[in-house]
């Protein structure tokens, strides 16, 4: 970061700003699911053992306790009720619930559609790549699910997502938008990127985005070359493998 400071003051505040905006969002997908349990004494009485099964069957009364159930919640009037169904669909890891969660994409409340693109990503669902990328570009999407959707897209590493990010950032963008467009296409760029990021490197009028560019279009270099060739396959994919796995089969 020795190009900060060779900024002059009053410039570095923007640049400081933009990038602790962007980390944040990128953050947001980790906390957002992340699950915390209050560890268990080991005296514990028969009443709290008693109370601790009792509130287990009413949440599972509340949320479900199969797919099948989970489906049909997403089809209740509550919006909190599919919300639930969300979390429940997401948290199962069954491939077959990301068809449903790629459904609950369209739900009018913004709670359940950014819980369910925010899912997707966590499962680096490729199924989801073609569907998220159409809603950058609706004006129907708000501009904060739009910043959901790039992490998302970030996350599951497609490079199908490459080239709808580059026409999104062709669009007049505010900054934290932009930057974490360019984190997005940082994760799933390609070789044919590398033209798009120089170019914006250059043109960009502000010094952190042309930075972030040039930084991103290293990075996809870095990961193109021979020595450095990551597979990452769809959620459905890696159920497969382990399956195969537990079985004692190849890959072929």
């Amino acid at each position: 970061m020795g190009w900060m400071h060779r900024l002059p003051r009053k410039r570095r505040l923007p640049l400081l700003v933009l990038s602790w905006t962007v980390l944040l969002w990128f953050a947001s997908f980790h906390s957002a699911n992340a699950q915390f349990f209050s560890p268990q004494s080991g005296g514990e009485s028969a009443g709290g053992l008693a109370g601790n099964r009792v509130q287990e069957r009413m949440d599972k009364k509340k949320k479900g306790t199969n797919i099948t159930e989970w489906v049909r919640r997403l089809r209740n009037d509550r919006p909190e009720t599919r919300l639930e169904a969300v979390k429940s669909l997401g948290d199962s890891k069954d491939p077959k619930a990301i068809e449903h969660l790629l459904g609950a994409t369209e739900d009018v409340d913004l709670r359940v559609k950014v819980k369910a693109i925010e899912y997707l990503g966590n499962l680096r669902a490729t199924d989801a790549t073609p569907i998220l990328s159409q809603q950058l570009f609706r004006r129907d999407v708000h501009p904060a699910v739009k910043q959901k959707i790039l992490i998302a897209l970030g996350k599951i590493g497609d490079p199908r997502g490459a080239e709808p990010i580059m026409d999104f950032l062709r669009r007049n963008l505010d900054m934290p938008t932009k930057g974490t467009a360019l984190f997005a296409l940082r994760a799933v760029g390609n070789d044919s990127t590398l033209a798009f990021l120089d170019g914006f490197a250059q043109a960009e009028p502000s010094p952190p985005l042309r930075q972030l560019a040039a930084d991103a279009a290293t990075d996809i270099r870095h990961r193109l070359s021979p020595e450095f060739t990551p597979v990452v396959p769809t959620f459905i994919k890696q159920v497969e493998l382990r399956n195969k796995a537990e079985r004692g089969e190849q890959e072929q």
